[in-house]
């Protein structure tokens, strides 16, 4: 097992209310009875909002913070204790952080972490080769990290956090700000890591699906759902279609969505719109009134975590 955790509790002390010399401090939850399992292969999405636990969980596992009561176990030995040793094996990539260095060529970062983690030159040679080639990042890593675009610094950042070839992988929203492209170009990269343990943080559900086979829900510090991202695709999630028109909207629209929105830029929003009934939705719009723009959207993060404690999704 690459992670385990028992009734694992996180609690931090903050300030309630501040008064001349005296503070009064209360317990917050970060993190409640989380009881998780991570298999050797497995990717992992982990899913929520933000103050959901995702990153404490992180910084649980990673051996940054101490549990207030449970356990942790990470590559079957105490992380705090054995930080160092772990991180051998790990690798981490944070969307809004960075381990390159500002003024210089990503190379420079690469070299500097052949030395700390002790990679022989020859490996590292055809690993950044390889690495550089799956990303199609070859053609900009002596180029100094300022210069760079965001995307490409990303590509930079996965090359950096994978030259001492780590069995663990964290993603703490690596994909955070990126372009559709350079999203695409990363989730394809990491698809083809079917070597590799990964544990993949993000907002984004839809995401988290094309990269992970299992997918975890956090709200407010407790596991709230834990299925295949399979199973989790195939919920039938209502959607907003949102479109622009110059012309005024048919009588067959209104008569048949009586409640339709006229949003303060002058387009007109649909919501609640099931799987099911979104074809003949979209056929009906664009067949009764000239459209400019369409665009389809489902929160599907948001109504789990509004329907879960209903007990409405199984």
């Amino acid at each position: 097992m690459i992670i385990e955790t028992k009734n694992l509790v996180k609690r931090y002390k903050k300030v309630k209310a501040t008064k001349l010399f005296h503070k009064e401090y209360r317990d917050f939850v970060a993190l409640q009875n989380i009881n998780l399992q991570l298999k050797q292969g497995e990717h992992l999405g982990l899913v929520g909002l933000n103050g959901s636990g995702k990153s404490t969980l992180i910084k649980l596992i990673l051996g940054i913070l101490q549990p207030s009561s449970g356990s942790v176990r990470t590559f079957d030995m105490d992380p705090l204790t054995n930080r160092q040793k772990n991180a051998q094996k790990i690798g981490v990539v944070f969307g809004q952080r960075s381990q390159l260095r500002w003024d210089l060529p990503a190379m420079d970062t690469f070299k500097l972490n052949r030395e700390i983690y002790q990679v022989p030159e020859e490996i590292f040679d055809k690993r950044v080769k390889n690495l550089a080639e799956m990303l199609d990042a070859t053609d900009f890593l002596l180029q100094p990290v300022r210069t760079l675009s965001l995307g490409q610094r990303m590509k930079a950042e996965f090359i950096a956090a994978l030259i001492h070839d780590p069995d663990l992988i964290i993603l703490d929203e690596p994909t955070i700000g990126l372009d559709v492209l350079s999203k695409n170009s990363i989730t394809q990269f990491l698809q083809k890591m079917t070597n590799k343990t990964i544990i993949f943080t993000s907002h984004d559900l839809d995401e988290v699906e094309k990269v992970c086979s299992r997918t975890v829900i956090l709200s407010h510090g407790q596991l709230v759902l834990d299925k295949s991202s399979k199973e989790l695709a195939k919920l039938d999630v209502p959607s907003t279609v949102t479109f622009t028109s110059k012309n005024s909207l048919s009588e067959a629209i209104t008569a048949k969505w009586p409640t339709i929105n006229r949003l303060e830029n002058g387009s007109y929003q649909l919501t609640g719109i099931m799987q099911e009934e979104l074809k003949s939705t979209l056929s009906m719009i664009t067949a009764s009134v000239e459209v400019d723009s369409i665009e389809v959207k489902n929160n599907k993060l948001e109504y789990l975590l509004a329907h879960l404690t209903k007990q409405e999704v199984c």
